[in-house]
């Protein structure tokens, strides 16, 4: 029972990393980006960032008292407005009065560049987050600009009775821009974009084969849809009663809307793709497009572009905390984080941290390892005996009274010799969640991207680039199971023997930084087995090696 028990956790393990690997993202083109026009920033206006800020409603009271235009206003020459504070950078083209950048000041790319939230999408049906839809045809409409005190108000008429007014506006400091916009005339039955696709990665997380990346979100009546953009299917359409927030996400990024209005309709598309590889083959691929149909000519709220970090997400509510999820264990996960967060700001490296919370970890699972071991090695002592009942049945094994017997032998054995079949399984199955908890959180905390351990491993959220660091924690299981008690049939044993080299191979795309935990993880289970042997009186002078020897042999 032991063993069986004992090979379905390994298996699940093996089928839960083998499923990461071989069914991972795919890998996005990645057109280069044109340049960029800048101006100079407006003044900033204070506004808090907790949920849609009051600033929406002073936007929205703006652009209520503004009298629709009875003439014709439209502007002679495209032009840039640059709004920002202390943690983004907002650009707006006047035409289609919309988003061109949305840069997030304490994020970086790859190469140390400013991070925009826009990806880089060539396509003829691409569209800006605040982009009107006028039918299927886009607004490229040059607006009249009038620029605030943090805000800026985009105008266009026909002078006929059909209108837009945009009034964008920043705060002082947080990640939502405050939007207020009236249609009236033509563009009522307008819909709103919230963007195409979500940021452009860098070379590092586009050979990550783990990289979440512009998948499309929504909230709406208290559920969450989410659309890959790797399997998009066929989009969504939704037509709310209520909506949170509208967007994209990726592991470590979010844009959305957050509607004050109401919302007709929201629609996720599927744009199909083409570009160049490297080689300059063709690649075919999809890109998400986010579009809200308001309910009447009036769409207020805020575009919210910021980290997934967790305390923020938190603060700011209204749902955008649940896009943050670690999974069935989160809250394990999240005990781990504010953990691993006290210990940087002791340490200052979160390589160093992630070292001593396994070290934690491990601690407090030494009674637990510990029992795990003992039990090991008692039913190890007794495989011979158990080999002397298996072999007494070993021509009836067809029969059920003759199997139903042996068991019975068998658990008389156990209980005569005191061991618990389950001992050893048990405590590994506790560790399931910790595991899986650990895992999720290296791969979506935001915390490790961009941060250095040290020497060659400057990014813990992204694989070892000279495979050190797996090839290390293949060695240390090797080495792990050879010192353990050896358990099982010879073909179980042989079958053990591989799993480290399967877990070396899986582990050359992961992170770093789980790497460097499983491979820490491994030298303090040798040193625990070696003091549970200690413990046990067979690690004296050399004749713990050579009984455990003897014992397998038999």
């Amino acid at each position: 029972m032991e063993k069986r028990l004992l090979l379905a956790f390994l298996a699940s393990a093996v089928i839960f990393a083998v499923w990461s690997v071989l069914f991972p993202p795919e890998r996005p083109p990645q057109p280069a980006a044109p340049q960029r026009a800048v101006e100079e920033a407006a003044p900033q206006a204070p506004s808090g960032d907790a949920g849609v800020s009051a600033a929406a409603a002073e936007s929205a009271a703006a652009t209520d008292g503004a009298a629709p235009p009875t003439t014709a206003e439209a502007a002679a020459a495209e032009e840039t407005v640059r709004l920002a504070n202390g943690d983004m950078v907002v650009e707006l083209t006047n035409r289609g009065a919309a988003v061109s950048h949305f840069e997030l000041t304490h994020y970086q790319g790859d190469e140390g560049e400013a991070l925009d939230l826009l990806q880089t999408v060539d396509h003829p049906r691409r569209t800006l987050p605040l982009q009107l839809l006028i039918g299927d045809q886009r607004d490229e409409r040059l607006y009249v600009v009038e620029r605030g005190d943090g805000a800026a108000t985009f105008r266009w008429s026909d002078g006929l009775g059909s209108s837009v007014i945009k009034t964008v506006r920043v705060p002082a400091a947080g990640y939502g821009v405050d939007v207020a916009i009236r249609l009236t005339g033509d563009f009522e039955p307008s819909r709103m974009s919230v963007g195409t696709g979500l940021r452009d990665l860098g070379e590092a997380e586009r050979n990550s084969r783990l990289a979440v990346w512009g998948d499309a979100v929504v909230s709406a009546d208290g559920r969450i849809e989410v659309v890959k953009h790797r399997k998009p299917k066929q989009g969504l359409v939704l037509e709310p009663k209520q909506t949170s927030f509208a967007g994209f996400q990726d592991a470590y990024f979010l844009s959305v809307f957050r509607p004050l209005t109401a919302v007709a309709e929201l629609r996720v598309e599927v744009l199909e793709t083409s570009s160049l590889d490297k080689d300059g083959k063709p690649v075919v691929g999809n890109v998400l497009q986010v579009l809200l149909d308001p309910a009447a000519g009036e769409i207020d709220g805020q575009l919210l572009g910021a980290p997934k970090e967790y305390d923020l997400l938190h603060a700011i509510g209204g749902g955008v905390e649940r896009t943050l999820d670690f999974g069935m264990f989160g809250w394990i996960s999240v005990v781990f984080l504010k953990a691993l967060r006290w210990i940087y700001g002791v340490v200052g490296n979160y390589g160093l941290a992630i070292i001593l919370l396994t070290v934690a970890i491990r601690l407090l699972l030494f009674p637990l390892m510990h029992s795990s071991t003992v039990s090991m090695r008692r039913m190890q002592k007794l495989q011979p005996k158990v080999k002397e009942v298996q072999a007494r049945y070993k021509k009836k094994k067809g029969d059920p009274q003759a199997r139903a017997k042996m068991n019975q032998e068998m658990m008389a054995l156990y209980k005569e010799e005191g061991v618990n079949p389950m001992g050893g399984c048990l405590p590994m199955l506790v560790q399931l969640p910790i595991l899986w908890a650990l895992y999720t959180l290296f791969l979506k905390a935001i915390e490790l991207r961009h941060a250095p351990f040290f020497g060659w491993i400057q990014d813990l959220s992204v694989k070892d680039p000279y495979y050190i660091t797996p090839i290390l924690m293949t060695a240390t299981m090797w080495l792990q199971q050879r010192l353990a008690p050896q358990v099982g049939d010879p073909q179980q044993q042989r079958i053990m023997r591989m799993l480290p080299f399967i877990f070396g191979f899986m582990f050359l795309q992961f992170p770093s930084g789980l790497v460097l935990y499983w491979l820490t993880n491994n030298v303090l289970t040798i040193i625990q087995q070696e003091v549970t042997f200690r413990l046990l009186g067979e690690r004296g002078k050399g004749g713990g090696r050579e009984r455990r020897g003897k014992d397998a042999q038999s």
